[in-house]
């Protein structure tokens, strides 16, 4: 089953029938994300494609051997015989140099065995195969360090590159449609503890409850999820000890980057700079910089947030019971006894990422497009006497009208509390004179009559309209 991605197969299929000159396609983005599958649905149509993947953590020959068996395969032709990446290329060069070919090298990073040599003997042989305006290739991998650094920013690719493509995470609609059959409340707790990353929202039983899902897969022995997270890392990065560090911080509370380093005793620099960028290259972190206003902004409270859903999960309720989970052969209810207590609580503050991660259909619904907008985002101010401020997500309009946007997760229609609430936290935003406030709510129960009797918020959401 094939959800969403409509924008990028739309984006890729214009690549596809352009036959002015030759495609270099490049996709990048964490693993299980669906990078593999987008591209066969956009290429189904296509007749003559050569698909070739990266083993991991094998060395270079090992590679070559491998490439060179799949384009014997899938050609029908004898067995090249090269010793390196240039003697492979320019074999590969000889079937591609007229017609219609399409190529995708997954796993790209795997695939060169961590080396740039793959990259520079490639573009050698790009120069070449561009002759024929036919030639469509896709570079594609997860290493978000090396797609960045040795691809995306390569001088060797530079300018040869027709499109880039970092491909996130299904959105909480889009997630929803895995549990089609069942009710709003479990389609929204599936992406709250789960995500939106399909290779992980396919292991659902849609025919059985979501905690009898998560029970199987997150606490029970031999579950899914109970190794996922290490799988995940390791892949992902060469060295996962101080990544681990940073994720283990961030699933408990957001911090700059000076108190992170403080946190963690590790060098505040360009090592540990890095290692952050990869975390959000690779979409399991967040930085947020609070939305300009009144002509300036507070750079120095820039923040990290650990805002995967699964490692938010998994760090709050599987890292520290793996041995317990372990044991539990026998499918005993744990996630109950382990999660049951707070989960609410956690309810409540993975509901802010879901509405964070629905904040175009958010805007659609309240009738503004980006051509309506002039910055957004959350905003958030430290107070000198401990009277800070946080709006969860502020619209900064291009019509002289901020719209402060309210999430708030009940169980039950939110009272006249969340009024007052809000009201208090306009008065500490000092608008000026000349701005109107049109505030928005967007409650998971939505909202009790008494609210909307007072004409307070300009309109309210609720959880049908992010999921239904």
């Amino acid at each position: 089953m094939f959800i969403g991605r409509e924008h990028e197969l739309e984006q890729i299929s214009y690549h596809l029938k352009d036959r002015s000159k030759a495609q270099l396609i490049v996709v990048y983005g964490r693993r299980r994300v669906g990078k593999s599958t987008l591209i066969a649905q956009a290429c189904k149509r296509e007749k003559r494609v050569l698909f070739f993947e990266g083993l991991q953590g094998e060395r270079t020959k090992v590679q070559i051997d491998q490439f060179l068996d799949d384009l014997s395969r899938q050609t029908g032709r004898v067995r090249l015989n090269a010793s390196n990446w240039r003697e492979v290329f320019q074999g590969l060069g000889e079937l591609i140099e007229s017609g219609r070919w399409v190529l995708v090298f997954d796993e790209f990073p795997w695939m060169g065995a961590g080396r740039t040599k793959i990259v520079s003997a490639l573009k050698l042989h790009w120069d070449r195969w561009a002759k024929n305006p036919n030639i469509c290739l896709f570079l594609c991998g997860s290493v978000a360090s090396f797609m960045t650094r040795h691809v995306i920013h390569s001088k060797a690719l530079h300018n040869r590159k027709t499109l880039e493509m970092c491909l996130s995470p299904l959105t909480p609609k889009e997630s929803a449609l895995f549990l089609a059959k069942r009710g709003l409340w479990e389609k929204a707790q599936l992406y709250m503890t789960l995500g939106g990353v399909p290779k992980h929202l396919e292991q659902i039983n849609p025919r059985v409850s979501l905690a009898k899902n998560l029970n199987r897969m997150c606490f029970s022995a031999n579950g899914f999820f109970v190794e996922e997270y290490e799988t995940l890392f390791k892949e992902q990065f060469k060295s996962i000890k101080v990544y681990e560090k940073v994720v283990k911080e961030l699933a408990h509370s957001h911090h700059g980057i000076s108190s992170l380093s403080r946190k963690l005793n590790v060098k505040k620099g360009g090592g540990f700079n890095e290692q952050i960028g990869n975390l959000v290259r690779a979409q399991f972190v967040r930085e947020y910089t609070p939305v300009k206003i009144n002509g300036h902004t507070r750079r120095k409270t820039k923040l990290f947030k650990l805002v995967d859903p699964f490692l938010i999960f998994y760090f709050r309720y599987i890292h520290k019971n793996v041995d317990l989970i372990s044991r539990n052969t026998r499918n005993e209810d744990l996630f109950k006894a382990i999660a049951g207590p707070s989960l609410q609580q956690y309810y409540g503050y993975a509901f802010e990422r879901l509405c964070e991660d629905s904040i175009d259909l958010i805007l659609e619904k309240i009738g503004l497009s980006l051509t309506d907008i002039e910055q957004m985002g959350p905003y958030f101010q430290q107070g000198k006497r401990g009277e800070g401020l946080q709006i969860d997500w502020l619209v900064i309009r291009r019509d002289n009208v901020w719209s402060p946007i309210e999430f708030k997760y009940t169980n039950k229609p939110v009272g006249s509390s969340l009024v007052h609430e809000v009201e208090q936290k306009i008065s500490r935003l000092r608008v000026p004179k000349e701005i109107s406030v049109e505030p928005v709510a967007v409650s998971a129960c939505g909202v009790t009559q008494a609210v909307r009797d007072k004409h307070f918020f300009s309109q309210t959401l609720e959880l049908k309209d992010l999921l239904a």
